[in-house]
C-alpha cells in the first residue's frame, strides 16, 4: 500500500518569490518518522515528519536574487521540487472588491496588460473562500492555487477580470524602482466586511471585537452536537467573523512578508465605529501570524461615493485615519478618484502607484518619493481666518495638481455651518479667509463627499481630507 506521498505546503510552488532578508520557514507533509532533507541556494536543513505528517524547516536569511533556482525537499524514497524560486519581497493583498477588482475590468486595460510582462514579478491568487476553523490548505475551487510569472496571460486570468489592477500596478512599481522580485498575493473577497479577516485569538478589546469571538465560540460550542454554523459561505454578505482569515489567510502562515495592502471599508460604512478597532486588530494579527511584528500594512482610502448617507462615509475615512497612524501602516489618498454612481471606480493605476510611493517611502527608506500628499501639521485661527501648517515633500511648497486655485476649503464657527474660504498659498503654509466666519474654530479640506481636492506639493500627490478644530492641530 502507498504511504503519504512527500509535498510542500500550498504556499509553496515553482515560480514563487521567498522573502529576502529573514528567516523562512518552509513547511510540507510527508509520511510520519521519515527524515526530510530540504535544500536551497546552497543551504541544507533536516527536519522530522511528525506523527500528524507535517514537517517544517527554517532556512537563513536569503539575498534577493532573481536566478530562478529549485526548492527541493526528499526523503531515503521521495522527492518534491519547487522550480524556478526567486528570492526578493512578497506582498500580502488583501480586501474587498476594489482590491479584488482585475485588469480586464479597471480603466486602460490594454495598458495595465502591457505592463504586465514581468517576469521578476511573481502572482499568488487565492480563491475567495470560508471556513468555520483555520484551514491547512487553501480551497480547491478552480484548482489549486499556484504562483504564476506576470504575464499579459497569466495577469487575466481568474478571479474577477483577471489578477487584482492595484496590486499589479504596485508590484510593477516596486520592481521598476527596486530591481528586485516581487511576490504578490491577493487575497480578496468582494463584499466582505472586516470582521471575516480578523481572527477568533485577534477578536478582544473592543465590545465589538468581544462580540465576534462570542459569537465564534457560541458556534464552536454548538458545533460539538452537529454540524459547524459557520460551514463554508461562498456569498459575501452571509460571510461570519474569521471565516475568510480561516480559508484564504490561515494556510499562507508563517510564511514571511515584507507588507500587506489592505483596501476594504465598504461594507462596513455606516457600522464605523469600531472599525479602527477592527483594522487596528487585523494588522496586529497579520504581524503574530507572519512572525514579523513591525509588518509595514498600508490601506487605501475608501474612494468617494453615494452612500446612504454622507456622513457614514466621512465616519469610516476617520477611523481608516485612526487606525493608520501608527509607525508601521499608512493611508493611500483616493479623494481625487472616486466615481459618485460607482462603487468601483476604474482608476484602479493610480490607487497602486500611491501604494507603492507610500511602501517605498516608508518601507524601503526612499526619501526622493514622496509617501503622500502635504501632510497638515498645525493650525491656528485668527478673525475671520486660518493659517494651516503642512509637512511637504521634500519640504516644497504647496501648489495645486492643475494650476487653478486651491479647492475644497471651508471654515466653521461655534456653530459648525461651514463656509467656503478662499486660501491662498505661501511656501508650506495655506493663509484661508472667510467672511462669513468672523470667528472660526474649524477648518475642512475635502471633507465632504463630492469635493474635487487639489492640494499638492513637489511630488504631486493629493493632501488627505480632514476635519480639523481649535488650534492645536488635534481633530480628525
Amino acid at each position: 500500500m502507498t504511504g503519504p506521498t512527500l509535498r510542500f505546503g500550498d504556499a509553496f510552488t515553482s515560480h514563487m518569490v521567498l522573502q529576502r532578508g529573514v528567516p523562512v520557514p518552509v513547511q510540507g507533509s510527508g509520511p510520519p518518522g521519515e527524515e526530510v532533507h530540504v535544500t536551497f541556494a546552497g543551504q541544507e536543513i533536516a527536519a522530522r515528519v511528525t506523527g500528524q505528517g507535517r514537517w517544517t524547516v527554517t532556512l537563513a536569511p536569503l539575498d534577493a536574487s532573481a536566478h530562478g533556482r529549485p526548492l527541493t525537499a526528499r526523503t531515503a524514497t521521495q522527492r518534491a521540487q519547487c522550480r524556478d524560486v526567486l528570492v526578493g519581497d512578497v506582498w500580502l493583498c488583501a480586501g474587498q472588491s476594489n482590491m479584488e477588482l482585475g485588469v480586464t475590468m479597471a480603466d486602460h486595460p490594454e495598458r495595465t496588460l502591457a505592463l504586465a510582462d514581468q517576469p521578476l514579478l511573481r502572482l499568488l491568487l487565492i480563491h475567495k473562500s470560508s471556513a468555520p476553523t483555520p484551514q491547512a490548505h487553501f480551497p480547491p475551487a478552480a484548482g489549486q492555487p499556484r504562483w504564476t510569472v506576470c504575464t499579459p496571460r497569466t495577469a487575466r486570468r481568474g478571479g474577477w477580470g483577471g489578477f487584482s489592477a492595484v496590486a499589479l500596478h504596485f508590484g510593477a512599481r516596486l520592481v521598476a524602482d527596486l530591481g528586485v522580485p516581487v511576490g504578490l498575493i491577493q487575497a480578496a473577497y468582494g463584499g466582505s466586511r472586516i470582521a471575516p479577516f480578523i481572527p477568533l485569538w485577534a477578536q478582544r478589546g473592543h465590545p465589538a471585537l468581544d462580540a465576534d469571538a462570542a459569537e465564534i465560540r457560541a458556534a464552536d460550542h454548538a458545533a460539538r452536537s452537529g454540524p459547524h454554523p459557520f460551514t463554508p459561505y461562498q456569498a459575501w454578505n452571509t460571510l461570519k467573523p474569521g471565516t475568510a482569515w480561516n480559508a484564504m489567510i490561515a494556510p499562507l502562515t508563517p510564511l514571511p512578508l515584507r507588507g500587506a495592502l489592505w483596501y476594504q471599508g465598504e461594507s462596513d460604512v455606516g457600522d464605523a465605529g469600531p472599525y479602527a478597532a477592527r483594522l487596528q486588530a487585523l494588522m496586529a494579527a497579520l504581524r503574530r501570524a507572519s512572525g514579523q511584528p513591525h509588518l509595514p500594512v498600508y490601506a487605501a482610502q475608501l474612494a468617494p461615493y453615494r452612500y446612504a448617507s454622507d456622513d457614514d462615509l466621512l465616519a469610516l475615512w476617520a477611523a481608516q485615519q485612526t487606525a493608520t497612524r501608527g509607525p508601521h501602516s499608512g493611508l493611500a489618498c483616493t479623494a481625487d478618484l472616486g466615481d459618485l454612481n460607482d462603487i468601483h471606480p476604474l482608476r484602479k493605476a493610480e490607487v497602486g502607484r500611491r501604494l507603492a510611493s507610500l511602501a517605498l517611502h516608508r518601507t524601503y527608506g526612499r526619501a526622493d518619493v514622496p509617501g503622500s500628499g502635504p501632510d497638515l501639521r498645525a493650525v491656528t485661527f485668527g478673525p475671520g481666518r486660518a493659517t494651516l501648517t503642512f509637512r511637504t515633500h521634500m519640504d516644497s511648497a504647496l501648489r495645486t495638481l492643475d494650476g487653478g486655485a486651491p479647492r475644497g476649503f471651508a471654515l466653521a464657527g461655534p456653530d459648525g455651518q461651514f463656509a467656503p474660504a478662499v486660501v491662498r498659498l505661501r511656501g508650506v503654509r495655506a493663509h484661508l479667509h472667510s467672511p462669513d466666519v468672523p470667528a472660526p474654530t474649524q477648518v475642512r479640506h475635502a471633507w465632504q463627499v463630492g469635493a474635487e481636492p487639489n492640494l499638492t506639493d513637489a511630488g504631486e500627490l493629493p493632501a488627505t481630507p480632514f476635519l480639523r478644530a481649535g488650534g492645536d492641530g488635534t481633530g480628525r
